[in-house]
């Protein structure tokens, strides 16, 4: 008994001063770079599929705003697991998730499935998209407010514009 006590100390008072910020960080942003990219090369592998039924935002043409869709979630999505210009590379995969949920909860994509076979119909209903924007948004916005962290290209280059002694702290990394 004494030595679970002592374990349990150990766990929640001992070490409750260390959040490990910058792996967490780290965390997220792989995460959701990971996950965002995964979209990306979905449409490519299937773009002939996208390109019928992907909608036709701001008049560019549905192929238009599929490439630009998925410049967006490639290259911003590398960017972000990277860490680099980390606040910045969210700010347009933030902007595109909203609109998405925009046309998810404007019956939008309910429009784009009724011109669709009955297989692809399937397909679609059964990835419920409804709620995947808004994690996306969530976690954007987090990383946002947050910052990319030490472990992340951003931090890198900050030590080394704004004062080459503290490339020293690499050190301690």
């Amino acid at each position: 008994m004494r030595r679970h006590r002592k374990l349990l100390r150990r766990i929640f008072v001992a070490e409750a001063y260390r959040t490990y910020g910058n792996l967490s960080r780290f965390f997220i942003r792989v995460f959701a770079g990971v996950m965002f990219m995964q979209f990306g090369i979905r449409q490519i592998a299937n773009y002939d599929f996208f390109v019928k039924y992907f909608p036709d935002l701001l008049g560019m043409g549905s192929a238009t705003t599929l490439d630009t869709m998925i410049a967006i979630e490639v290259v911003c999505s590398d960017f972000l697991i990277f860490g680099f210009l980390t606040r910045l590379s969210v700010v347009l995969p933030t902007l595109s998730m909203a609109v998405a949920e925009w046309y998810i909860l404007d019956n939008g994509l309910m429009a784009g499935i009724a011109n669709m076979p009955m297989g692809e119909v399937a397909l679609m209903s059964s990835l419920q998209l409804g709620y995947v924007p808004l994690l996306f948004v969530g976690m954007f916005v987090f990383i946002m407010l947050a910052g990319p962290g030490k472990v992340s290209v951003d931090y890198l280059l900050s030590l080394y514009f704004t004062n080459k002694d503290s490339l020293n702290e690499l050190k301690n990394f």
